[in-house]
């Protein structure tokens, strides 16, 4: 059975991976009002809050009309995302997102090159965030990828201390038991959640 693909989402989508339709329909001039479109405002942008565009927004920027605009929508899409396609997205550009808590102390940075990219459970030494957080010595908890427009954005979480594979495998059993919330491995400190799991 074949999906059925919402023509809305894939608008949505595109915004995601607008960077790429520029170069990946260079050739098409029939699909350069949509990608022009899409381009025109950073929908990413968390500060400029531009809401999602409707079809009828699309429709009217650029002077396609519904069906037309539809067919050429999934078009589109099909070219990259279907069993035949005939184009590949490429992310040649990597960013790492750093993120530490240390019961009332947060810090963040962003680094553009590593030659290593941690692991879960190694350790990092970070001497340059002292003046946020009062102890340097961390280890990876979680690692997140992200992919939007050309950049692959990866995001590493650190906690303070050292790895302990028995309390991941806890808090993850507990977290499967449903005997903590996935709000508070976020909201709580290690040595609370300990308290929680350690108690059942």
């Amino acid at each position: 059975m074949e999906t059925q693909v919402s023509v809305k989402q894939i608008i949505k989508d595109f915004i995601y991976i607008g960077n790429q339709l520029k170069d990946l329909f260079k050739d098409d001039l029939e699909y350069k009002p949509i990608i022009d479109f899409v381009l025109a405002k950073d929908y990413l942008d968390e500060e400029l809050d531009i809401p999602f565009p409707k079809m009828k927004d699309i429709e009217a920027a650029t002077n396609l009309k519904s069906h037309i605009l539809r067919k050429l929508l999934l078009k589109m899409h099909s070219k990259i995302f279907t069993y035949e396609r005939k184009l590949n997205l490429s992310f040649n550009k990597a960013i790492y997102h750093f993120y530490i808590s240390y019961f009332n102390y947060r810090c963040q940075f962003t680094v553009d090159k590593l030659t290593h990219v941690p692991r879960i459970g190694e350790t990092i030494n970070l001497p340059f965030v002292s003046a946020l957080i009062p102890i340097n010595h961390f280890y990876v908890e979680n690692i997140n990828h992200e992919l939007e427009n050309n950049c692959q954005i990866v995001v590493i979480t650190l906690k303070v201390g050292s790895y302990s594979p028995y309390f991941h495998f806890m808090k993850d059993r507990a977290l499967e038991l449903r005997e903590i919330g996935i709000m508070e491995i976020y909201d709580l400190s290690e040595s609370e959640i300990k308290k929680i799991i350690y108690n059942k």
